[in-house]
């Protein structure tokens, strides 16, 4: 027993390895008694240094313990509940170690004994202690990861009781849980599908999570206090588990919970977030144009439109559509918009609008099926390049012809998909379209033209032609 000295000076380590709700109720009861140690000894808390919901295993950074071993010198003993609080790691045990030796920093454990780390014993005993620890810790983690897989074989949710599902409980005679399973949390759920279909409908993700903070929607944390972010949206929507798939590193199993979204939905929305990650389509938010990203094309080269601004003589400004790649034609983007708007509202009011528009599921196998089946020559082309039957150059020319035609049918397959259609189109069909069409933003009309699989096509200017705006030279096809 280290003798009672009021002149003592010693560092409290208090460390918990997991606290998921933030209570810090293991590091506080590890303070406590480091405390009434430190004061039945007359010891002087120079410090008390806490990392909470830090592993020593895993590798995560303790800044707090990072702290102490700078504060050394200044110190005669650490006092901590147990050895596996400060390593459970060899070579950070014996290296740390030595840093307190040299400062002549002594070592006491509240569950345990006193330590001088200087001494070849201690330092033997401490080390033996230690290698207990990471075994007993490696053992551990082994029956935590076979009973972790045991779980996603079963489907089940890895403990926590994912956003969208509630917990029900089947209990023994002891008042013990038998079983358990997760089943569907109507209000909760409802969110998730929302925030899919919005994304699909092309709304941008930073206006669905103002919606939802403006709306008080408690977000997938469950704490009132917390708000949505464009990533929490994000994640929230990528989630396998939302279209009833578990994961397990890097495995995928069939959930045992009740799915939100159908698989379908679930690989166009993580399609559509990818391309957009990966900058190879625009954002809706960053389209400020109706007939940008292809909608609209040149009569002559049948290139893209873009949007421009030009100034008259008298110094106003103006916007046109123009042929991106030549510049073949121009035309007043205002009148465009207006005409395009026209057309589509005064269709999508008629009577026969909802079964003319309506999705065709057999037609988007097809699309889906072509696409697979595109994807699988690209893959194959590159399992060729990888093993050295094709080069470089070669791998470029077919991706280059193979990509685009891939795109094109996994674009036909989401506007032809069920659950598109009626869900952009559904409050056009009806006599006030018109109305409707005006309060949509610009992605959202885009939207609803890509359902349509809407083409307009800006014819050049002819020769006799005045001033005004002819809408036979903006011809307007689609699907149907």
């Amino acid at each position: 027993m280290i003798a009672t000295d009021a002149t003592v000076r010693v560092a409290l380590y208090a460390r918990i390895s997991k606290d998921d709700r933030h209570t810090e109720k293991g590091v506080t009861r590890q303070l406590e008694d480091g405390r009434k140690l430190a004061a039945d000894r007359g010891w002087i808390v120079a410090g008390e240094y806490v990392d909470n919901d830090r592993s020593a295993f895993n590798g995560k950074e303790r800044a707090e313990w990072r702290r102490l071993l700078a504060d050394a010198p200044g110190l005669d003993r650490v006092v901590a509940w147990q050895l596996d609080r400060l390593w459970r790691n060899s070579a950070e045990r014996v290296a740390d170690a030595e840093t307190l030796a040299r400062a002549r920093v002594g070592l006491t454990l509240t569950q345990g004994g006193d330590y001088d780390l200087a001494t070849a014993a201690d330092g033997l005993t401490t080390g033996v202690l230690g290698e207990l620890a990471a075994f007993e810790s490696r053992l551990k983690g082994e029956r935590v990861s076979r009973a972790a897989r045991q779980r996603a074989e079963e489907g089940k949710a890895n403990t926590v009781v994912l956003y969208g599902w509630r917990r029900e409980r089947e209990y023994d005679q002891a008042g013990r849980v038998a079983a358990w399973w997760d089943v569907e949390e109507p209000t909760e759920a409802d969110i998730v599908r929302d925030v899919v279909r919005r994304i699909l409908d092309g709304e941008p993700i930073t206006r669905i999570a103002e919606d939802l903070n403006a709306r008080g929607v408690v977000p997938p944390s469950r704490r009132p206090d917390k708000a949505w972010s464009r990533s929490g949206v994000r994640a929230l929507a990528l989630r396998p588990a939302n279209a009833g798939v578990r994961t397990y590193k890097g495995e995928t199993f069939p959930a045992a919970w009740p799915a939100l979204v159908t698989a379908e939905q679930h690989e166009r929305v993580c399609a559509l977030l990818a391309r957009r990650s990966s900058g190879k389509g625009q954002r809706p938010a960053s389209r400020k144009y109706l007939l940008s990203g292809g909608i609209g094309e040149c009569g002559v080269c049948n290139g893209p439109l873009r949007g421009r601004r030009k100034r008259n003589p008298r110094g106003q400004e103006f916007e046109l559509y123009v042929c991106r790649d030549r510049g073949c034609v121009g035309r007043n983007r205002e009148a465009v918009d207006e005409w395009v708007a026209a057309v589509v509202t005064e269709r999508l009011a008629r009577p026969d609008a909802a079964e003319v528009f309506a999705p065709d599921d057999e037609a988007a196998r097809a699309a889906l099926d072509r696409a697979e089946g595109v994807r699988a020559r690209l893959d194959n082309a590159a399992d060729a390049y990888a093993e050295g039957t094709i080069d470089r150059d070669q791998l470029a020319r077919i991706s280059g012809k193979l990509r685009p035609v891939l795109d094109q049918l996994e674009g036909e397959a989401r506007r032809l998909s069920a659950g598109a259609n009626l869900g952009v189109l559904g409050p056009l069909l009806a006599d006030h379209a018109g109305a409707v069409w005006a309060g949509l933003d610009v992605a959202r009309q885009r939207r609803v033209l890509e359902v349509l699989g809407l083409r307009v096509t800006v014819m050049p200017q002819r020769d006799t032609a005045g001033p005004r705006f002819d809408r036979d030279l903006v011809r307007i096809s689609w699907r149907a």
